[in-house]
């Protein structure tokens, strides 16, 4: 079961296979099923909150554990599956609202600085003059020699929104996921803090990277990679 979500984590092309294989055999799933519980819906054959709690632990595993350690040996030294599925719920942010995820974001992104982002604006990517912070999202395909092409761009309002507060989450989680205790009197200003320097090292790239803009089509040519932790 781990074996197979760890796979399915490295190749695009076989998380496509599975798809249409779930697809075949009517296992019900969502744009945003998580692939853990895409793989555990498939070995159980059923969906619940036990299957569920299953995909958590499976998810976590993979993020937490070194890389040479097994499935049941992080398990067994966690305590077991209450306390695996614990790590993520300490960790979560249920006390913040949409708003503290979206400024956690601009906070934190407002300080990237990554050469390969720094390119002329084509036609299709234009900013929102309704909107109040500069950002438009961008469709990018991920070639399968490593490259990335942008393909689309929105500038609209919501769509902008939901990018940033979901950015803000997911810089949250994994800085308080390198962290071995926070002090509680002094959160909001760790976390600040915290996401910030994480957002920063967010992504690194090849010397050798480049990005190029004709007309309405941008093309990259390098190694981009994100880097967490």
């Amino acid at each position: 079961m781990y074996a197979l979500y760890a796979e399915l984590k490295t190749e695009v092309g076989k998380r496509r296979a599975f798809a249409a294989l779930l697809t075949d055999l009517e296992v019900k799933t969502q744009a945003n099923t998580s692939l853990a519980l895409k793989v555990i819906r498939y070995v159980f054959a059923s969906q619940g909150r036990r299957e569920e709690a299953y995909a958590r632990v499976v998810a976590i595993a993979h993020d937490m554990k070194s890389p040479d350690q097994s499935f049941t040996s992080y398990v067994q030294e966690c305590g077991g599956i209450e306390e695996v599925r614990r790590v993520s719920t300490t960790t979560k942010s249920s006390s913040m609202s949409k708003e503290d995820f979206k400024k956690l974001a601009l906070e934190g992104l407002q300080e990237v600085q990554v050469g390969v982002s720094t390119f002329d604006l084509p036609t299709f990517i234009q900013p929102n003059t309704d909107y109040e912070e500069d950002y438009a999202v961008a469709l990018v395909r991920c070639n399968d020699n490593g490259t990335g092409t942008i393909v689309y761009g929105c500038n609209e309002a919501g769509i902008i929104d939901a990018v940033l507060v979901s950015s803000g989450k997911d810089l949250d989680e994994r800085a308080q996921e390198s962290l071995a205790k926070l002090d509680a009197s002094d959160l909001a200003t760790k976390r600040a803090r915290d996401v910030k320097e994480f957002a920063a090292k967010m992504i690194r790239v090849s010397p050798t990277a480049t990005i190029s803009a004709s007309g309405d089509n941008t093309y990259t040519n390098g190694a981009a990679s994100q880097v967490y932790g």
